[in-house]
């Protein structure tokens, strides 16, 4: 009798035999019939398990990912599975290195179709884009409704803390870099300063209290699904923490394909629901400093690509091309 659980590469395999439950071992390897890659991550592996009870996602968290904070991670994974809006998290082994969820099928619409790589011009201009079949704007209102309203978690970075802790990482990094293009980049940023200054200004003027925010509302890490039709679930939580209340509304428009009006919509929407939960200062204001979050959102991007060149220099090429893309999103 085939056993394709017993295929998995052998290091996964010890891993799942060491740290998970014996039953519940026995029972995955009985009830699978076939393995799949999903993506090779940056911080993780993810694994389609097909199982006749229902298929599952096994992740394996690379070893090089120590500044995620694991055990915060799943403890907002648990919060917003609690509020339906995550897959099931069926397990997790003891050293967080191992996480066994439920798999998400994606029949109808795979939510990736709506990725763009556009600015904040998008609120301003009509853009050419065609707008899809399935209305956006509802289900995106819903899921960041709920988002904001899940427990506050343990863990708070603001805007200007992020800012800080990556631009503080990134000089210590230079003194050590031989790459003409990484210290270009590095240059570039710097320059931003004076209007960095401005656009946190403007958050944190509007703000009164942290909610719980997701850091990466992309296409790809938004399913359409659950136990309710037509509606969105939300992956990988390991940048989740307290902040600003409109980071994750910015993240939303910044990364998809909207139309100015859908865009418009989305904003009335889920900034009059954040006003109401007392976590800012008025409708004017939060509409005000959306761009500042949406330069934000591009700018922690760049940073980011910039540290993940410097931290791994085999993929130098590679992050320093995100890097470019990201910067370039960026509007003064």
């Amino acid at each position: 009798m085939s056993q394709p659980l017993l295929s998995l590469p052998n290091i996964v395999l010890e891993m799942m035999q060491q740290m998970m439950p014996v039953a519940l071992f026995h029972r995955l390897n009985a009830q699978c019939t076939a393995i799949s890659f999903l993506n090779t991550g940056i911080s993780n592996v993810n694994i389609k398990l097909s199982c006749d009870d229902g298929d599952k996602v096994l992740r394996v968290n690379q070893p090089h990912s120590t500044w995620c904070d694991r055990a915060l991670e799943v403890e907002c994974w648990q919060a917003a599975m609690a509020a339906n809006i995550a897959p099931a998290l069926i397990w997790v082994s003891d050293d967080k290195k191992v996480y066994l969820s439920e798999f998400i099928d994606q029949p109808d619409i795979d939510w990736s179709i709506f990725s763009a790589m556009h600015s904040n011009a998008s609120i301003q201009q009509e853009t050419n884009k065609p707008v899809l079949a399935v209305d956006a704007v509802p289900l995106l209102s819903a899921l960041l409704s709920t988002l904001s309203a899940l427990p506050v978690p343990r863990t708070s970075i603001t805007v200007s803390v992020q800012w800080q802790q990556y631009a503080h990482q990134l000089d210590s990094l230079s003194t050590t870099q031989t790459e003409p293009q990484w210290h270009h980049a590095w240059q570039q940023l710097l320059r931003l300063n004076g209007f960095v200054q401005h656009w946190l200004s403007q958050l944190e003027a509007c703000v009164l209290l942290p909610v719980f925010c997701h850091r990466d509302l992309t296409p790809h890490n938004l399913l359409l699904g659950g136990s309710v039709s037509h509606q969105l679930l939300s992956i990988d939580y390991e940048y989740a923490v307290a902040s600003h209340p409109l980071f994750d509304l910015a993240s939303v428009i910044a990364s998809h394909q909207l139309s100015t009006t859908q865009v418009s919509q989305l904003i009335d929407n889920v900034i009059i629901q954040y006003c109401q939960i007392s976590s800012l200062t008025d409708v004017a204001a939060a509409k005000a400093a959306l761009p500042a979050a949406i330069n934000c959102f591009w700018l922690f991007s760049a940073m980011w690509a910039l540290l993940m060149a410097a931290k791994e220099p085999h993929k130098s090429t590679q992050y320093l091309q995100y890097f470019t893309k990201y910067f370039t999103l960026i509007t003064c």
